[in-house]
């Protein structure tokens, strides 16, 4: 059994990736903690819970987390995921995540009680990991293991504008970028630590028709809920990365790294490197990549994820949203 924290900024492909874990037997969901991203800190609770709900899951706790990064101003992704993160459907929970507890110290009461046990799913900015590492720094030695949606990957050799890529050519890596202070703290501190971000993520676009056809043929509520808050969001991913006959295309980003954790057989490529923070001069954006160790290295070595089996984490997504509920 896994003793998961999840940690997002609820748009559409982390409502994605919380059916997902939502849909896993072996799966214990200690805590969904909200951060700022692909909408308001306050909303991606509210779309958590809906989602949760949703799928049959009211026994998951949802807490408020960060609205806002460390340091740098606010920014956040209407133009993907929708003002609401839910593709402007309007959709809310019957009740409001309340505002107390705070999700940080949630996280870092849950970590005292299981420490070694919980692994940490970081899918939005790294904000409330990093606050929980300034009041623990030991804490992701305490964690069973992090897995993060962000870094450029594994930078080229003596790479120095790894940002250039063609994958990163629209949105880059948002969730490092929207709070790059977050991100450093992370990046600073020892422990067993993956990241995969959109050098991976954005070499799978699925067929928007994958899902429209599921949701068709079974009428389940979780296939439903992921069409009706993707219309827009597959039309941004479309008309950002054209496809052959105009097909209509989407993202799936939050679900690799749900699929890191939960199959690693899926990983086919990863290397161990230190991460090094670079600077797009053109935008003042700032990234994570994972860079070559160099003699007598010093910094924390981290995961980086580069190639995945997709084929093989579409197969699961499938069988997971074809699967009639209760799922518990």
């Amino acid at each position: 059994m896994r003793r998961v924290v999840v940690d997002t900024d609820t748009g559409v492909d982390d409502a994605l990736a919380l059916m997902l874990l939502a849909a896993d037997p072996e799966v214990e969901i200690l805590a969904v903690v909200s951060v700022f991203g692909n909408t308001t800190g306050e909303r991606a609770a509210d779309n958590a819970r809906y989602v949760l709900d949703t799928c049959g899951r009211t026994d998951v706790p949802v807490y408020r987390g960060a609205d806002e990064p460390l340091v740098q101003e606010l920014r956040m992704n209407p133009g993907i995921h929708g003002e609401d993160g839910f593709g402007n459907t309007g959709l809310r929970p019957a009740e409001s995540v309340d505002p107390e507890p705070v999700g940080v110290s949630v996280v870092l009461d849950l970590v005292d009680r299981y420490d070694g046990e919980i692994d940490y799913l970081a899918l939005g900015p790294q904000t409330n990991l990093a606050a929980a590492v300034e009041a623990r720094p030991d804490l992701l030695q305490r964690l069973r293991s992090t897995t993060i949606v962000g870094t450029l990957g594994p930078a080229l050799y003596h790479d120095t504008a790894p940002w250039e890529d063609r994958r990163f050519r629209v949105s880059r890596d948002p969730n490092v970028s929207f709070d790059i202070d977050a991100a450093r703290i992370v990046a600073a501190h020892e422990g067993d630590v993956t990241w995969c971000g959109p050098y991976v993520t954005r070499q799978a676009l699925v067929p928007e028709d994958f899902f429209l056809d599921i949701a068709s043929s079974t009428g389940f509520a979780p296939a439903q809920l992921i069409t009706a808050i993707s219309r827009d969001y597959a039309g941004f991913y479309s008309r950002s990365y054209p496809q052959p006959e105009g097909r209509r295309v989407m993202g799936i980003n939050d679900s690799m790294a749900v699929a890191s954790l939960l199959y690693p057989e899926l990983v086919t490529g990863a290397v161990m490197r230190p991460l090094e923070t670079f600077r797009d001069p053109e935008t003042g954006d700032r990234y994570l990549a994972g860079v070559h160790p160099v003699k007598d290295e010093t910094r924390p070595i981290h995961r980086v994820v580069f190639d995945m089996d997709f084929d093989g984490v579409l197969d699961r997504i499938g069988e997971v949203l074809r699967r009639p509920l209760p799922w518990r």
